[in-house]
């Protein structure tokens, strides 16, 4: 008896020539050159590429690893291949005795998870499948998964007037009432009150430029402007929102983030994310198991 998995993602383009596919499947249209010009030039930035298909992958062969050989793993994407439509089918070739479809982000998002679930469920519901399917999602309060950050925090090179800041990526505030701000803001005072953290703050990221409707605020901008106020000389960015690296913490928070604060005199400094960090994998293994009710 084996039980698959299928670690999810939005997915992201693995070489240049990918990028203008990926856009198009994420946007839904194709973009006018100067602004497919702008996305191109984003990702020229951070190496022509994003890192995020590779990582996931990493994921899941690590998790894979540590559940044993009763648990099939494999990764599956949004918005390119393997699609989560595709990965489902090519699971269900291995003929597992069930399949979970655990998504990656621990916060719940209509717009993000929902959407996942939701368009695995359409899916299933033209192509009904021999085993049962579930999902797995909001599981943002594991203690391992809190642990995942804490460390990273202890880790870090100290610096005692160095102000912490927090970020996750807004949503338009017409969504606040979804669980995803809650359960963000939730993790954040969790991982603070673990980690012994004094001065802190979240704020919010990656709200589009074109945006013509109001997004959740302050933004990390408006947080930096604070923080320079109350006179800290230093920041440490913790994407807390992202459980593994790609354009929204290596272009929006390494060079964006990182330029404005220098702009106002501030240092700056950035935690990875967890990505496929040894406790990061054991809290993913937890979330399976938890959700199965087995045990070790």
């Amino acid at each position: 008896m084996t039980t698959g998995i299928l670690l999810v993602t939005l997915g992201g383009p693995r070489a240049p020539e990918e990028i203008p596919g990926f856009i198009r499947n994420f946007v839904g249209r194709e973009l006018p050159p100067p602004a497919m010009k702008a996305v191109v030039e984003r990702y020229e930035k951070i190496g022509g590429f994003s890192p995020l298909v590779r990582i996931t992958g990493e994921q899941a062969q690590a998790l894979g690893g540590a559940l044993g050989p009763k648990y099939l793993c494999a990764p599956a994407f949004r918005y390119v291949r393997p699609f989560i439509e595709e990965a489902l089918d090519e699971m269900a070739e291995a003929k597992p005795t069930r399949i979970l479809v655990l998504l990656l982000s621990p916060f719940y998002a209509g717009v993000t998870t929902g959407n996942y679930i939701e368009r695995a469920k359409e899916h299933l519901k033209k192509k009904p499948l021999s085993m049962p399917v579930d999902f797995i999602h909001s599981w943002f309060r594991e203690p391992l998964f809190i642990e995942s950050w804490v460390e990273k925090l202890k880790e870090a090179p100290s610096n005692e007037k160095a102000f912490t800041l927090f970020s996750a990526h807004s949503l338009p505030t017409k969504n606040s009432d979804e669980p995803y701000r809650q359960q963000i803001e939730e993790t954040v005072e969790t991982v603070v009150a673990r980690a012994g953290i004094r001065d802190y703050a979240l704020g919010w990221q990656s709200i589009p430029n074109n945006a013509r409707e109001p997004w959740i605020t302050p933004t990390v901008e408006e947080r930096i402007d604070e923080i320079a106020a109350a006179g800290f000389g230093s920041i440490v960015q913790v994407p807390v929102g992202f459980t593994a690296d790609h354009i929204e913490t290596l272009y929006d928070v390494d060079i964006l983030h990182r330029h404005y604060a220098r702009e106002k005199g501030i240092s700056f400094r950035r935690l990875s994310s967890l990505n496929a960090g040894d406790t990061f994998i054991r809290a993913l293994k937890e979330v399976v198991l938890k959700f199965k009710g087995d045990e070790e």
